[in-house]
This record gives structure tokens, C-alpha cells and sequence, in this order.
């Protein structure tokens, strides 16, 4: 009776990690749909960010954190320095490991920007990253991400990053260093 009981509870225990695993990817894929700011991509973010700080090593290798709220707010319209940017992203080899109620995500990603204004932005890059999940109420949510280049990002686009870093807004740029 001993064994069977184990049995069942790990059958359970190996059920639940596989619909969380499945849940986690589909997060994933649902942050890669988003191809521009607007109210799409502001439900997203809503609906899967962890409501309180969020932690990020972005792609320019910067550190930084920034609410939920002002992460919806930059994410729910257009840059309005550079409204016309569009955004198409691909991921795959999505790895997922739970522990518990956190989870890591790892995956590889392709980003292609089109219509900036400096056309050195203007690029498919290639990164590998990782997102770290906490599970709340039966539900997953965003805590932080990191995104390295996987491959040399080119001089031109680098220095138009950087350029357009240093306009962005106040309190994004004091949240990043």
C-alpha cells in the first residue's frame, strides 16, 4: 500500500512539473509574438510580469531594474523618438528546469528590428538567454531575464546602441548601468 501511495505521488509530482513546463514555454513563445509596442504587447506583459521589481542583464550588457508598471507603460506605445521600429523575434531550444515554485528557461533567440531612424540599428542579432519564473497562486510570472550575443554584434550597430541608450528616458537610464 506504502509503495503504491508513493507511486501516485510521484506520478502526480511528475504531471504537475510536465504542465508547468509546458505553461513556462507558452509564456515564452507569448513574449517572442510581440513584434512593437502597443496594447497587445502591454497585455503581455501585464498578464506574466511579476508584479513588484523586475531584474534584467540586457542585451547591451547592462544591469538594471525597473518596476512592472513602467515596464508595461514603455511596452504599451511606440518610442516616440523612434516610432516606426518593428520587431520580429524567433526562440528555440526552450529548456526548462522547475524547482519548486521558481523555474529557469533557457533558450536561443533571433531579433530583427526594422524601420529606426539610424539604419545601423537596423539588424538580425542572435542571443542566448535566460528568464527566471516564480510560481504565485498557481500562476507563473517573470522575474528577470538576461540575453547575451551569441555572435559579435557589428561596430556600426553598437555605437547607434549606445547612442540611443543615452536618450532614452531619465529613469530608464539611471536604472541601468
Amino acid at each position: 500500500m506504502a509503495i503504491a501511495l508513493l507511486l501516485c505521488s510521484v506520478l502526480a509530482f511528475t504531471q504537475d512539473q510536465a504542465k508547468d513546463k509546458q505553461k513556462l514555454m507558452e509564456i515564452e513563445k507569448a513574449f517572442a509574438s510581440q513584434t512593437s509596442p502597443g496594447p497587445q504587447a502591454a497585455t503581455i506583459y501585464k498578464q506574466h510580469l511579476y508584479e513588484g521589481t523586475l531584474n534584467q542583464l540586457n542585451t547591451w550588457g547592462q544591469v538594471g531594474s525597473l518596476p512592472k508598471s513602467r515596464i508595461v507603460e514603455l511596452n504599451s506605445k511606440p518610442n516616440p523618438s523612434d516610432p516606426d521600429v518593428k520587431t520580429s523575434y524567433s526562440i528555440s531550444d526552450l529548456h526548462v528546469d522547475v524547482y519548486g515554485d521558481a523555474a529557469l528557461v533557457s533558450y536561443k533567440l533571433t531579433g530583427t528590428e526594422t524601420g529606426h531612424k539610424d539604419p545601423a540599428l537596423n539588424a538580425t542579432d542572435h542571443y542566448g538567454c535566460l528568464d527566471t519564473f516564480v510560481k504565485r497562486e498557481g500562476q507563473w510570472y517573470a522575474i528577470g531575464n538576461a540575453c547575451a550575443p551569441s555572435e559579435p554584434i557589428p561596430q556600426a550597430e553598437w555605437n547607434a546602441a549606445k547612442k540611443a541608450m543615452s536618450e532614452a528616458p531619465k529613469d530608464v537610464k539611471e536604472a541601468y548601468h
